[in-house]
């Protein structure tokens, strides 16, 4: 999850999803589980064969993984120099790799993307590598080019950043303080979890890794939760990232990766 970082005419809905194509309504098995022969049939845009988007798509998967886990081992080094009195490298660290509005606003226009590959803790960041291996590797086997998958998380992330900054202007003018810092990868994961929940949405999931639940309802949940805690003031998790993250995920689905009309999708 992307944490805070404390001390250190048409409305626009139906614009923004709006295709030129005729609306589909839902169709009539989407509360029946899919066969595996549907869930076998895939359509490959640009001829790229399935072996070969699959191994691509699954070195992008890979790779995020691996930046993601470079970043949080550097970052305890740094803090372990802090500790022994060297605070150079550790300043450093949080200036770049940790986002601040005041900050951003000064000129440090890269935070919004390199702060969604720290991580504050070994449990945040075991959450959302887990999380984003499992439903990640799902996203890798749909019919996604290796650009469009690239998109998907960096988009992602990115939209919840600048959802968290815009969150973070509003607070700050109505008081709050302006040493709030975030990170975390939980934009970027949101995003995919929401394009995979699109394409196959009553696969199931393990709600605590024991209560299945179809990917619909888990990302239904997410963003009700999400909003429900959005404006908290006891809460240490950015939901502002998080629903960032979901709404590019969802806008791009329905304007890029519907038209595939993958068997089963919304």
């Amino acid at each position: 999850m992307v944490r805070p970082c404390p001390a250190v005419e048409k409305s626009f809905s139906t614009r923004l999803f709006s295709t030129g194509a005729p609306k589909r309504p839902l169709p009539s098995n989407f509360f029946k589980q899919p066969s595996p022969t549907q869930q076998q049939i895939r359509s490959y845009p640009g001829g790229f064969g399935p072996a070969r988007q699959y191994a691509a798509n699954k070195f992008l998967l890979n790779g995020f993984l691996g930046i993601n886990v470079a970043v949080f081992g550097y970052s305890l080094y740094v803090t372990e120099q802090a500790r022994g009195g060297y605070l150079d490298s550790f300043r450093k660290y949080h200036r770049n790799m940790t986002m601040n509005l005041r900050e951003f606003k000064n000129g440090a226009y890269w935070q919004p993307l390199t702060s969604m590959f720290a991580h504050g803790n070994i449990m945040h960041i075991a959450f959302n590598m887990f999380t984003f291996w499992s439903l990640g590797g799902m996203l890798c086997r749909l019919p996604v080019t290796p650009g469009q998958f690239t998109l998907i998380v960096l988009g992602s992330g990115l939209a919840g950043s600048l959802f968290w900054l815009g969150q973070r202007q509003m607070q700050e003018q109505a008081g709050a303080p302006p040493n709030q810092r975030a990170l975390g990868f939980s934009g970027a994961l949101m995003g995919a979890v929401t394009v995979v929940a699109c394409f196959v949405p009553r696969n199931k999931v393990g709600l605590f890794g024991v209560i299945p639940v179809p990917l619909w309802a888990c990302a239904l949940g997410y963003a009700f939760y999400d909003g429900y805690y959005l404006n908290s003031e006891n809460t240490r998790v950015a939901h502002a990232g998080h629903l960032g993250g979901m709404a590019f995920g969802l806008a791009y689905y329905f304007l890029k990766l519907r038209r595939l009309q993958y068997p089963g999708s919304i």
